[in-house]
């Protein structure tokens, strides 16, 4: 799903290889981080299996630090989305004013025009 959200805004940043550099880079920091976090965390857990009037019974303890290390990983995942989204709003911002300093009909006719124009493959289907 990143990696589609990373395509999109290449795209809407008119294929600038700096947006592309700095989205990947990010993208690989995190995920990166993410999986060293959840390696910690698999390492540290350990189970135990009870036998109790023949039934089986299963008891996991996670070590220490699972709690924190679980946090870190959704607050990272949250950063990563917190700077698509403002570059989303960043450059559909800078987009709009564009198209009210170009704009003789007003800006919701330009805006649905280009809605149309770009998204036309999605509707001929």
């Amino acid at each position: 799903m990143q990696v589609i959200m990373i395509a999109q805004l290449y795209a809407m940043y008119q294929r600038s290889r700096k947006v592309l550099i700095f989205l990947v880079v990010i993208f690989l920091c995190i995920r990166i981080a993410n999986v060293v976090m959840v390696a910690i965390t698999a390492l540290q857990i350990s189970g135990e299996e009870y036998v109790l009037s023949g039934t089986y019974q299963c008891i996991f303890d996670s070590g220490g630090d699972s709690v924190f290390l679980g946090s870190i990983t959704w607050i990272l995942d949250i950063v990563w989305e917190v700077v698509a989204l403002c570059l989303t709003v960043w450059i559909a911002v800078k987009h709009f004013r564009e198209l009210r300093q170009h704009s003789t009909r007003g800006i919701i006719g330009d805006s649905f025009t280009v809605l149309m124009k770009t998204h036309v493959s999605y509707f001929v289907r």
